[in-house]
């Protein structure tokens, strides 16, 4: 059987920098000491009742990074590109009549209606 090469406390350690909380702020979420999240923090592995304490501890699934399911995304892969085909913008103006005048747009508007 294959080894995973994820290293959980390197990826613990970047979620926790993403988000901006402090090992202290861990430690105290995780009711330990702050050394033990220095501890977790070097490790490869770690238990899964720790995983599970450290996924609610940062709001993150820890856990689906150790999914076996095909074309799973995990973030110990280096970061792909995001192509949108298409994307929908909706903007809200609110315009003076004399705006409006200006830029002709009830008689636009109409047109595009038509």
């Amino acid at each position: 059987m294959e080894k995973s090469n994820i290293y959980i406390g390197e990826i613990i350690r970047n979620v926790m920098a993403d988000n901006q909380v402090t090992k202290a702020e861990v430690a105290r979420r995780l009711g330990v000491r702050p050394q033990s999240v220095d501890y977790m923090l070097t490790r490869k592995s770690i238990d899964t009742d720790t995983l599970y304490n450290v996924s609610r501890a940062l709001n993150y699934d820890f856990a689906m990074l150790y999914s076996l399911r095909e074309g799973q995304t995990n973030c110990d892969v280096k970061e792909s590109v995001y192509n949108v085909a298409t994307a929908k913008i909706l903007v809200e103006l609110e315009l003076k009549p004399e705006d409006l005048a200006r830029l002709n747009l009830k008689k636009r508007i109409s047109d595009v209606l038509k």
